[in-house]
């Protein structure tokens, strides 16, 4: 997002560092080793339309650098203009990026060859001059469409960022709240793995509305409608805990939708004497997560409030 980042220890009484943190340290110094170039010297990256996770630039804009918290199949980024492209795994020359356009400068990059890292993959991406196009007039896709899609992870992916989005496609299309007796249109060509998907998900899927704003989750969500109940799409194979920031409100419950498993959660980072709200984590066990796209729910205590104020330096806390 633009920032930088300095680090704190905290010893104990007798001045050594904890066993716990000594092990993170060396962790972080495994992983800034391996991607200086990602690291050092990078501008903020795309806006959250254009690709829904975190990126930055090189200095010279030549260089695009995503940064994966999961190991999933494939990510697409929107209106990246640009006349080359070409993509690599950092830290891992063997790995193989298969590139599709489609010639509008929207970009999917599949990963079907890809060892992850244990903590963050970097996915470096060498471009020619970009110039960015505003991504918040992507076309609507109809739900017969996505419902007749081969391949099932796309096209929920899609499902998912059309509801981000605000475009509900299952708008009197006889979904059901609870997924059951669903009355969808169909055809021979529908596939029936999405129709499973979409009736395990319905509660996340029936009349709900636009999603968070930037910054506030790496990825796509939705809202109910009496903005009390968050939904989350989480991708892929999470490789730590999710997670969620600048939510004033108190949680009451999370659990994965469709399945019922209850989630723990923690708060870092909330001082007593600022009104910024801590950094909510959310563990996901990886034999709960659905194949294709993962739902999230988050209830909460009223309806969603969201901190926005710009943060500066703290010159003293006493």
């Amino acid at each position: 997002m633009g920032g930088n980042l300095l680090l704190d220890i905290a010893p104990k009484e007798d001045g050594t560092i904890p066993e716990q943190q000594v092990e993170i340290l060396k962790n972080l110094a495994r992983w800034t080793t391996k991607n200086p170039e990602a690291i050092y010297g990078t501008t903020r990256g795309l806006p959250f339309d254009n690709y829904k996770g975190k990126s930055a630039f090189s200095k010279d804009r030549k260089k695009l650098f995503l940064y994966l918290e999961e190991a999933k199949d494939f990510v697409k980024i929107y209106g990246l203009m640009t006349n080359t492209i070409s993509a690599r795994i950092l830290g891992d020359d063997k790995a193989k990026i298969d590139i599709k356009s489609k010639g509008n400068g929207d970009f999917t990059f599949n990963f079907s060859h890809v060892k992850f890292d244990q903590d963050v993959t970097v996915v470096e991406i060498s471009i020619d001059e970009p110039m960015i196009r505003v991504q918040n007039d992507k076309p609507n896709l109809s739900l017969p469409e996505a419902l007749e899609n081969k391949n099932t992870k796309p096209a929920v992916y899609e499902i998912a960022e059309q509801l981000h989005s605000g475009n509900n496609i299952f708008k009197n299309s006889g979904l059901t709240e609870d997924g059951m007796e669903m009355k969808l249109p169909k055809t021979d060509k529908t596939n029936p793995e999405i129709l499973n998907w979409i009736s395990k998900h319905a509660e996340a899927l029936y009349k709900t509305e636009k999603g968070l704003p930037e910054g506030h989750f790496s990825g796509n969500s939705v809202l109910s409608k009496d903005k009390q109940t968050l939904y989350l799409f989480v991708e892929g194979i999470p490789t730590g805990p999710i997670s969620l920031k600048g939510i004033k409100n108190e949680i009451a419950r999370i659990r994965i939708v469709g399945e019922g498993t209850l989630l723990s959660h923690e708060i870092y980072n909330k001082l007593y004497w600022s009104e910024v709200p801590g950094i909510i984590y959310i563990d996901v066990p990886k034999e709960k997560l659905d194949k294709n796209l993962t739902v999230i729910t988050v209830l909460l205590d009223k309806p969603l409030e969201l901190y926005r104020e710009k943060v500066g330096a703290i010159e003293s806390n006493l």
